[in-house]
Parts: C-alpha cells; structure tokens; sequence
C-alpha cells in the first residue's frame, strides 16, 4: 500500500491524498489550497475553468497532472490524450468543505464519489 499526498501537507486545507494498494487507487477528498490559491486568484480574479481548463492551475502548481484523473473536456483545452477510463477506482469524500470538495468539479465525470448522506444532501 502505498499513500501519496499532493496536498493539505504543512497547511490548512487543499486535501489530495491518492491510496494506492496494487492496482487500486482511490483519492481522499480533492480540495483547494486557500493560501496558495489565495497567491494568484482573489474574489474576483478567478481560474479560468471554462477557457484554459487546467492550464492556470498547473503552470501556478495549484493541482499536480495525474494521468486518468481530469475530465476529457479539461485535457482537450491543454493539449493532452483523453482517457477511456478513470485510472481511480473512486473519490472518498471526508465532508463537503471547500478546502475537501472545491476540485471536484475538475474530476473526470465517471469516478464515483463515495460520501456520506448528509455530505451528499
């Protein structure tokens, strides 16, 4: 087994911890970092989602690139193959927080999340 943190480590917030147990792999929350987001973007100066994908969070080391991860639609924006399948098994949610949840949406559509019921609501 094998635990991997790509965030959340020495700070408050931006959870991304990948378990891996042979071929296995599944991610434990997938939050945003408030300080180091808080280095480039403000209220109202924002990641530009819809027209760079994840361009501006890679090249600021916002979010590390994990092969099999992202949505297609996200990959096609930066230059990168799309993947066919998810290469996680799912994404335990802890809870709804920002800091836990705010990257989700960047997640490839087919990863279920596995949450409680009142995370879920």
């Amino acid at each position: 087994m094998a635990i991997k943190f790509y965030g959340g480590v020495d700070e408050i917030g931006g959870n991304r911890i990948l378990v891996e147990d042979g071929a296995t792999k599944i991610l434990l929350d997938y939050g945003m970092s408030f300080s180091k987001c808080g280095k480039f973007f403000e209220e109202y100066l924002k990641p530009r989602y819809a027209s760079t994908g994840l361009k501006d969070l890679l090249r600021l080391h916002l979010v590390h690139y994990l092969p099999g991860i992202y949505r297609n639609d996200l990959l096609n924006l930066i230059g990168k193959d799309p993947h066919s399948t998810p290469s996680i098994a799912g994404l335990l949610l802890s809870h709804i927080h920002q800091d836990h949840s705010a990257l989700i949406s960047l997640l490839d559509e087919h990863i279920p999340i596995i949450c409680s019921e009142i995370t879920k609501a």
